[in-house]
């Protein structure tokens, strides 16, 4: 399994809130075990193929939306219930562990998250995407120094990955450190970061510094980036309706 990009997104230390880390599992499910039905497993397969399987299953079931009672779909949960059984027989393929840690992030269980990362870090301890998200959970703790520590070891690991730069540059701008963020999401965007994360993050750091005028430039480069994302779109209202 491989997770799409998992960014950070703070705004404001002064008074506001961590916005949401969209979450979502990447598409890339090739040349997946096929099963006559759910449940049976063909032991000839490797468990990436068993596991990729179990990925395509599962977007399935989240693909046709939440029931009444406001849970994932029980095809769903079945399917990731057969992920976590795929972890135990198989403790050190580190792909499942990342998978059955990202489901239970997702699933609002940040301890068992944090304990499939783990395992994850005994088996590869340069995982970039492991160190993200488990970054994120030290985030939602409110334990910054451990999100930045996490996230400098990763770096040293993968000096080359645009994410966890992006990673940083977020623990660092929530923890005041704004030349140290400026570093990092600059670090990213030569290592090829989406051009319009970067901009919402260089305008998040400079409105903290009192630039307003680059704040609004860099939050519309956002918008002209990707329209469809709002944070940057009420930011910069709220700048301008203050006539910052």
């Amino acid at each position: 399994m491989k997770l799409n990009h998992v960014t950070l997104q703070p705004v404001s230390s002064h008074g506001l809130k961590l916005s949401t880390i969209g979450l979502a599992l990447a598409a890339l499910f090739l040349s997946a075990c096929t099963t006559s039905s759910f449940g049976h497993r063909d032991e000839n397969c490797s468990p990436d193929e068993r596991l990729d399987g179990l990925l395509t299953a599962y977007e399935e079931g989240r693909s046709k939306g939440i029931n009444a009672s406001g849970n994932l779909l029980v095809d769903c949960e079945r399917t990731r219930n057969a992920i976590e059984r795929l972890a135990l027989e198989f403790p050190s393929h580190a792909r499942t562990l990342m998978a059955a840690g990202t489901l239970a992030y997702d699933a609002s269980e940040p301890e068992k998250a944090q304990n499939y990362l783990d395992q994850v870090f005994r088996v590869q301890p340069s995982h970039p995407e492991a160190g993200i998200l488990r970054s994120r959970i030290a985030v939602d703790e409110g334990n910054l120094q451990l999100a930045q520590r996490v996230l400098v070891m990763q770096v040293q690991y993968n000096p080359d990955h645009a994410g966890v730069r992006e990673a940083l540059s977020g623990v660092l701008y929530m923890s005041g450190d704004l030349e140290g963020a400026r570093a990092a999401i600059d670090a990213a965007a030569n290592l090829g970061a989406p051009v319009w994360r970067v901009a919402y993050h260089r305008g998040l750091v400079a409105e903290a510094a009192g630039q307003s005028g680059e704040a609004q430039a860099q939050y519309q480069a956002c918008i002209d980036a990707n329209p469809s994302f709002l944070a940057a779109k009420s930011r910069l209202s709220g700048m301008k309706s203050q006539g910052g």
